[in-house]
C-alpha cells in the first residue's frame, strides 16, 4: 500500500527511478541506487512507497502518465515523442514490462494501464480484439526502433500503415 508522500520528493523518486531503469537498466537501479541519484535519505524509497513494490508499481503509473497522448497529438507524434525526447522513459516502460512477466502484482498493474489504451480505441469504434493487436503491434514497432536504434521518423517505423490496416 502506498503511504503519503510529499510531492516533491515523490516525484523526484520517481522522474530518478524512470531515468536510472531507462539508462542502465532495472538490475542497476535499486532503491538505494534512486535515493543516492535523487539525492534524499536512504529509506526514502520505503518511506514514500512503502518498499520495493510500492514503488515499482507507482514507477509503472509514471510512466503510463507521462506517455499519453497531450491534446491534438498524433499517434504518429506520439511514437516520435517516445523515441525521441521520450526514449528513456520509453526504455523504463519496457524493462518493467519485461520485469511484469515474472511478477503478478506489476503484471497486473501494466495491463491495467495498456487496458485503458484499448478502451480508448474501443471506444473510438474497434473491436476489442482488434484493439489489443493494435497495442500490441505498436509495441513490437516502437521495440523494434529501440534495437535498430530509430528515432522513428524512417518509414519503416512510420505507424501510419498499421494504424490503416486496422481501421
Amino acid at each position: 500500500m502506498e503511504k503519503p508522500a510529499s510531492a516533491p520528493t515523490r516525484d523526484v523518486l520517481l522522474d530518478t527511478g524512470i531515468t536510472l531503469i531507462g539508462t542502465v537498466g532495472i538490475r542497476q537501479a535499486s532503491a538505494r541506487a534512486v535515493e543516492d541519484a535523487s539525492g534524499v535519505p536512504h529509506g526514502s524509497v520505503r518511506h514514500h512507497f512503502g518498499g520495493q513494490s510500492g514503488f515499482l508499481a507507482a514507477l509503472v503509473q509514471h510512466v503510463f502518465t507521462g506517455d499519453q497522448a497531450v491534446d491534438g497529438e498524433s499517434t504518429r507524434e506520439v511514437i516520435a515523442r517516445w523515441l525521441g525526447t521520450d526514449r528513456v522513459r520509453t526504455r523504463a516502460r519496457y524493462e518493467l514490462m519485461l520485469l511484469a512477466t515474472r511478477d503478478e502484482e506489476l503484471r497486473r498493474a501494466m495491463v491495467g494501464h495498456r487496458d485503458r489504451y484499448v478502451e480508448g480505441l474501443v471506444d473510438g469504434g474497434l473491436p476489442r480484439t482488434e484493439a489489443r493487436q493494435l497495442v500490441a503491434a505498436l509495441d513490437g514497432l516502437v521495440l523494434d526502433a529501440l534495437l535498430r536504434n530509430s528515432d522513428g521518423t524512417d518509414a519503416d517505423h512510420d505507424p501510419t500503415p498499421l494504424l490503416r490496416a486496422f481501421r
